[in-house]
């Protein structure tokens, strides 16, 4: 089944390859003229793995399918939690193109407390992530939960909005500069 990455570094992060580039190309450069045995090729060599690990430290993803959302990246945390029947997937709009990405639900576990053995699960954030993204992020990741591309246009474009549809329900509220899209789950896909 598909499903819909949502990239979480942000671009500017990447800038610091720029030295070590610069530095590579010198050394590149400088190479042939140097003395020795070795010239410069451990300074080379060098250079190319912290740039590659650079590239791969910073990365991280949001995977959103109809059976989870979790963090990727061989740096990122591991969380993750499943989506199934009465979850509610939060999406925060914030300025300056930051998104949060909230999983609101309970897994049926009851209280780890003894004297709460007795009560019913309580309904806790099960994931939390902060991703980059714009309305058109938005949505895309609506219309993988089959909100129709209009209705999700009109969605974020009105101060609320509430909605059923077959496997989901769509309420967005807009408060002061954030807007937040509430996802509640009706079934377990």
């Amino acid at each position: 089944m598909k499903k819909k990455y949502l990239f979480c570094t942000k671009l500017w992060f990447y800038l610091t390859e720029i030295p070590l580039a610069l530095l590579l190309a010198v050394s590149i450069y400088y190479g042939p003229m140097t003395e020795g045995v070795f010239k410069l090729v451990p300074l080379m060599v060098t250079l190319v793995f912290a740039m590659l690990f650079i590239l791969v430290f910073f990365f991280r993803i949001i995977v959103i399918s109809y059976e989870e959302v979790r963090y990727r990246g061989p740096f990122s945390s591991r969380d993750r939690a499943f989506i199934n029947k009465d979850k509610t997937l939060i999406i925060t709009m914030r300025p300056h193109g930051n998104l949060d990405v909230d999983l609101y639900g309970n897994d049926g576990q009851p209280p780890m407390f003894a004297g709460l053995k007795d009560e019913p699960p309580i309904d806790i954030y099960l994931f939390r992530g902060r991703t980059i993204g714009s309305r058109r992020t938005v949505i895309s990741i609506l219309e993988y939960f089959d909100v129709p591309t209009d209705d999700a246009r009109s969605a974020l474009s009105k101060e609320r909005y509430s909605k059923e549809y077959e496997l989901v329900s769509l309420n967005v509220e807009k408060r002061e500069d954030i807007r937040e899209i509430r996802i509640k789950f009706k079934e377990t896909v």
